[in-house]
């Protein structure tokens, strides 16, 4: 404490003019008992105080005398920086505080020093007092006689008594012997002696209290030291478990690598130097972005988790291995939410891949084609309306309508989505034939052996697949009906044969031994020119002029301009109808859709209409939101297959599957028509849109 923080200050002085009159004054004013006089100068002279008034005494007082002829020059100054417990006992009453100028900034007495000096010690005693009582360890101290002087409130518990009643009491009377008495009579300190009160053990520590060499009393500071057990077999608890995450760790079937929160690797398990080929001594205490440099992970997973403050998942497939891998990195937070390590978990997931694509492969030959084979099995005929307001499909719908009066094989021409399918059930529908089975299949979706079966079945006086039991197929279930084979040009040469037989003398052989008749119509389709097929050897002639009684064109929607504002509400009504909506397209809309040219034809119509009636955000269908739809198509159709630099082959590869594999689906809307698009079985594209799905889910993580 400074002498600045006792002093008074004083802001009025007195000179050679002032009387001793106005000195008391103004001691009176400022409550002093002394004012300093100051020469013309400022510089301090002396000091007139009303104990120097009454020495001189009361008899001969004039209050118009000089002050100065009271001025006293016995003081000693003080610098107000300096500390009160040095100057408190200087042999003055008042004392002059001057600053580092020797400039007079006020006055201090020594009862104000000594005041202040007391309340100083006061209030460090109370906060010895507080740290005393609030301690944990027990402690208790004794005079010189062994009496109790001091006990603290965590001493109570094992001395079995309260301050209130041991203090000033002889240690003996209060509590078992602890010791204290002969510290203080050898002066000798004892450490991590051992006594136990009731059924808990402590350690205490007894040192002398020695004053001027002399030993004066002792103080024992003592802990419970069933805590300490306590913490101990903690401990212990913890480092078992450690051990046991450690041999976890260790045998975990997944590579495992522990970073600190700047990316160093601190430790790694041996399923790491399997599946990177790295050793374990040459990863522990290296930046985890050195495995980047070099080439073994393509990120770096320890960037991805500090920048996303959350486990981050990618798939990766090191240089120097055959292994796609899925690493996944966890952050570690402390408690002020800072990253201090980041765990990343490294899975082999190549053989699951193998296994799964075996699995796929079969399951999907044996179940997606049945599947589709029983839905097709199970339609019924319906009625379809067809829209026909232009003149082209005016003239496929008359003429629709005039063979489906007669028994002819047609063949129906026409681009993907057009609506083959559709004219087909139509014929059938007006035909002798609509009360009787109407069935599909997709020639160019099912594998030959499959497709062989479905259409033509199985005896049991044949040799049936392994494991199979005989089935009738289409044509036998179709007697007396109507069969649509989608894509005829797909089937193969062995398989036209049997058709050819078939649309001749309506007999199907199920071996050199025994055949059946029976009465079916057969409606195909194509995209592709079947007399082109002929030309190039893919399709037989015989069956050509045989099918091609009556080809029916269907011109495509961009040719079709007078049938698409009536489509576009059928459609638009359709969906309002689903959804349980009503919105309506605008005429900016309208306008921008019936200048499309449509490639998908309706197909991508309605695609498309459903889209925007689902997503309109107002009752009207806007231009914007149409030409937004329209915009994302054709960047569909119009994509390239491109690459911006050098990349690894596999990369660019699955990138050119990727585009196409979603191209073909927005196109076709089904795996079974993308196949047929891209020229691959079902589950080919079944494959490769659960990669897809799984890549995305990798990336959403991220």
């Amino acid at each position: 404490m400074c002498v600045s923080q006792v002093m008074t200050r004083l802001s009025i002085s007195l000179y050679n003019h002032n009387t001793i009159g106005d000195a008391l004054v103004l001691m009176r004013e400022k409550k002093s008992t002394g004012l300093p006089v100051l020469n013309e100068q400022g510089r301090l002279l002396g000091l007139v105080t009303k104990e120097q008034v009454l020495e001189k005494g009361l008899e001969g007082f004039d209050a118009e005398q000089k002050a100065v002829d009271y001025l006293t020059t016995r003081y000693i100054p003080l610098k107000e920086d300096a500390l009160v417990e040095d100057v408190w006992n200087l042999p003055f009453e008042l004392f002059p505080v001057l600053n580092s100028k020797e400039e007079i900034v006020g006055v201090v007495t020594r009862y104000s020093l000594g005041q202040a000096l007391f309340e100083h010690d006061q209030l460090r005693r109370q906060e010895l007092e507080a740290v005393f009582d609030s301690t944990h360890n027990g402690i208790i101290a004794i005079n010189k006689q062994g009496i109790i002087t001091s006990l603290n409130p965590a001493g109570e518990a094992p001395t079995r008594s309260s301050r209130k009643e041991a203090v000033g009491r002889f240690l003996n009377d209060v509590i078992i012997p602890t010791g204290l008495l002969e510290v203080v009579r050898t002066g000798i300190p004892e450490f991590g002696i051992r006594f136990r009160v009731g059924k808990r053990q402590y350690i205490t520590n007894r040192t002398p209290i020695i004053k001027d060499g002399e030993v004066i009393g002792a103080v024992g500071v003592f802990q419970d030291v069933s805590e300490l057990e306590s913490v101990l077999k903690e401990l212990q608890g913890v480092k078992q478990l450690n051990d046991e995450l450690r041999t976890i760790v260790d045998s975990s079937d997944n590579g495992i690598i522990i970073c600190d929160g700047a990316g160093n690797i601190l430790r790694c398990n041996q399923a790491v130097e399997r599946i990177l080929g790295i050793l374990r001594e040459d990863l522990n205490g290296k930046p985890f972005r050195d495995l980047v440099d070099r080439g073994v992970f393509a990120k770096n997973i320890i960037h991805l988790v500090k920048q996303e403050k959350d486990p981050v998942s990618v798939l990766e497939r090191p240089y120097n291995t055959e292994h796609n891998l899925v690493v996944t990195g966890n952050p570690v937070y402390d408690d002020d939410g800072e990253i201090t390590k980041v765990v990343i978990n490294i899975r082999d997931i190549s053989e699951l891949l193998k296994l799964r694509e075996a699995l796929e492969e079969t399951k999907l030959l044996s179940e997606k084609y049945q599947s589709e084979i029983a839905q097709m099995r199970t339609g019924e005929s319906k009625e379809v309306e067809l829209i026909a307001r232009s003149s082209g499909m005016k003239n496929a719908l008359d003429l629709a309508w005039r063979v489906s009066q007669v028994d002819s094989p047609v063949v129906l021409i026409g681009e993907r989505g057009v609506g083959k399918e559709e004219l087909a059930r139509l014929v059938h529908n007006h035909s002798f034939r609509k009360s009787k089975p109407f069935y599909k299949i997709n020639c160019g979706s099912v594998p030959e052996h499959l497709l062989e079966t479905e259409l033509f079945g199985y005896k049991n006086t044949s040799t049936p697949p392994s494991g199979k039991t005989p089935k009738s197929g289409l044509l036998e279930l179709a007697n007396q009906g109507t069969i649509l084979l989608e894509e005829v040009g797909r089937v193969p040469l062995r398989l036209q044969m049997r058709l050819l037989r078939l649309l001749k003398d309506q007999e199907t052989a199920y071996d050199s031994q025994e055949s059946e008749r029976w009465d079916v119509r057969l409606i195909v389709t194509s995209d592709r020119s079947l007399k082109e097929l002929v030309d190039t050897g893919l399709f037989l002639e015989e069956l050509f002029f045989t099918l091609n009684v009556v080809p029916i064109m269907i011109p495509p929607l961009r040719e079709r301009k007078e049938d698409i504002l009536p489509l576009l509400n059928r459609y638009i009504a359709e969906n309002n109808k689903r959804y349980n909506l009503d919105k309506e397209l605008s005429p900016e809309a309208v306008k921008l859709l019936l200048n499309y040219k449509w490639p998908g034809n309706l197909r991508e119509m309605t695609n498309i209409l459903e889209r925007l009636v689902v997503t309109a955000k107002t009752k009207f269908i806007h231009g914007e939101e149409v030409a937004t739809a329209l915009n994302q198509r054709e960047q569909v159709h119009a994509r390239p297959v491109s690459v911006s630099g050098v990349i690894p082959l596999k990369a660019a590869i699955d990138e050119l599957e990727q585009q196409l594999v979603t191209m073909a689906m927005e196109q076709c809307g089904t795996t079974v028509k993308a196949a047929e698009a891209l020229g691959v079985n079902q589950s080919t594209v079944v494959r490769k849109l659960q990669k897809l799905k799984e890549q995305e889910v990798v990336r959403w993580k991220q």
